[in-house]
């Protein structure tokens, strides 16, 4: 498959997790325009699905002389429709399409994904902008990692492969920047699914959960909430196999803070963190947080933070006990109290509890309260 290409099987590998919404009156649909430079070629409409059967086929024609088509459907519900040639499945023109409305236009050119264009439906038009940005960003991604490649397998100048290696990071963050983007701006379910999809190529499954929750608080999605539901049986399944162990990475996180903006555990590489779990609900947890502000006051300035996660499920009264306790750093929550991943995940039966991690992520102790916290953090941070 060329991987120039956006490869929409990671979308359709995602077959069991998608559901489909909820039109419910059978509509005619037309997708019709002309797609360039393939005379006589054979152009397929299919209906991609996301309840695990077959993809289907719904028609195929020739393309006459000057590459016009038109192709008309039944469905009774809103969904992602592929066209593509059909001898080049994969590996040449492709382009989803969203029914959102009756009457679609689409103009293209197979030589060139950023001649392609969509009218009459404005999320067909918006998938379609988003992959065109995102093949730019993926491309440049994959250049820059052919010639990583080529310079580590013939031992070359480690100055430019630690460049290289840096400028590699700095496009992942790019492209996953990009994704929340669109994710913050979109609320169609089907656009929302499809990149949420596009997504587990490049970020920590924990961290695409915490952006589902949003988009499907947002949209109140069945489809988005069965997206949720098996992204948190994946991560609490595979959680089982692991075990957060001093001297080993700590598990993403990836959650909103009061304010709907995700933070990752990750993004705070360079600190040592404080990962502390507690809760407004929680006794001890209201007690131990004077010396948690005392110990992030004592060394916030030698890079050192703290990650408060909480297992509340009413917002006002975690937004209330961060102010009343004067709880100054960042602040993440799912408000699943302890359905939260994280309790599964850091495999902790009570709070408060805290791991502590280095500047790398990785756990140097753990269950740090009262003098120990202060023992610890002053024997690291001198």
């Amino acid at each position: 498959m060329n991987r120039n290409l956006i490869l929409l099987v990671v979308a359709i590998s995602l077959a069991t997790i998608f559901g489909c919404s909820q039109k419910k009156t059978e509509a005619r649909y037309s997708v019709a325009g002309t797609i360039q430079n393939a005379t006589k070629q054979k152009l397929i409409l299919q209906e991609l699905k996301f309840d695990g059967s077959p993809n289907v086929t719904l028609d195929t024609i020739t393309l006459d002389e000057k590459g016009k088509f038109n192709f008309s459907f039944l469905s009774k519900e809103e969904g992602l429709y592929r066209l593509a040639i059909e001898n080049e499945l994969g590996n040449g023109f492709e382009m989803l399409l969203i029914n959102d409305e009756k009457n679609i236009q689409v103009n293209a050119d197979p030589a060139n994904y950023e001649t392609y264009s969509v009218n009459g439906s404005k999320n067909s038009a918006t998938l379609n902008d988003f992959l065109k940005q995102y093949r730019k960003k993926n491309e440049t991604f994959f250049n820059g990692a052919d010639q990583l490649q080529l310079l580590q397998s013939s031992n070359g100048d480690a100055a430019t492969i630690d460049k290289l290696q840096k400028e590699q990071v700095a496009r992942i963050k790019e492209i996953n920047e990009f994704i929340q983007k669109t994710l913050n701006e979109n609320a169609d379910p089907i656009v929302l699914q499809y990149v949420l999809g596009i997504s587990l190529r490049s970020m920590e499954t924990s961290q695409v959960l915490a952006l589902a929750k949003v988009a499907a608080e947002k949209t109140k999605s069945e489809l988005l909430v069965k997206f949720v539901s098996t992204l948190t049986s994946q991560i609490q399944t595979n959680a089982k196999s692991t075990s957060v162990t001093i001297g080993k990475p700590a598990p993403e996180i990836a959650m909103a803070d009061p304010n709907g903006k995700i933070i990752t555990l990750s993004s705070l590489k360079g600190k040592y963190v404080l990962v502390d779990f507690w809760a407004s609900w929680c006794g001890p947890c209201r007690a131990e947080n004077p010396n948690v502000v005392n110990a992030f006051d004592k060394y916030k300035n030698k890079k050192f933070t703290v990650l408060g996660v909480s297992l509340d499920d009413d917002k006002t009264a975690w937004e209330d006990a961060i102010k009343a306790d004067k709880l100054t750093w960042q602040h993440i929550s799912d408000l699943k109290k302890w359905e939260s991943t994280v309790v599964s995940t850091y495999q902790f039966e009570g709070i408060p509890y805290n791991v502590l991690i280095d500047t790398n992520g990785i756990v140097i102790a753990k269950e740090l309260r009262g003098k120990a916290l202060q023992d610890t953090l002053a024997s690291i941070l001198k």
